[in-house]
């Protein structure tokens, strides 16, 4: 059996067969246009293709698109723009505007300030830069938890 997988919805389709490239389809203004190892042919309807060459259509994949107020999975509260890994710092920043220069961090953290730990949601990257902290953490009740 020959399975079409989509590559642009109703428009393109790579034919496979034991998991190797044999063809494609392509919409065009005549109908379909079928290429199979070195023949060419010219259908009218999808319907009509699959009883001729006996092709299985594969659904396309959705890809749901991420939460906008996450940054790799810790929520932010607002519209995360900008959302990146710091890998030195193991942070998930963002900002808060698409032009903003201050960078957040995402998720709970427990921040030291002046002898007193604190719990704090999406603190300013330079706050986790001058003072000792813990995190960042799911959820407020794990930041309790785990700190200090």
């Amino acid at each position: 059996m020959i399975i079409a997988t989509p590559i642009v919805p109703n428009q393109y389709w790579i034919l496979k067969q034991d998991n190797t490239k044999i063809g494609n389809i392509q919409a065009s203004p005549e109908g379909y246009t079928v290429k199979i190892l070195d023949q060419i042919g010219v259908v009218k309807t999808i319907p009509m293709l699959r009883n001729i060459a006996n092709i299985k259509f594969e659904a396309l994949e959705t890809v749901t698109p991420p939460d906008p107020k996450q940054v790799h999975g810790y929520q932010t509260g607002c519209t995360a723009f900008n959302g990146m890994w710091n890998v030195q710092l193991k942070l998930p920043l963002f900002t808060k505007e698409e032009k903003s220069k201050s960078w957040y961090a995402g998720g709970w953290y427990s921040i030291k300030q002046h002898r007193t730990w604190k719990l704090v949601r999406n603190p300013k990257l330079i706050s986790l830069e001058r003072y000792k902290y813990q995190g960042p953490f799911y959820t407020k009740e794990e930041a309790n938890d785990k700190s200090i």
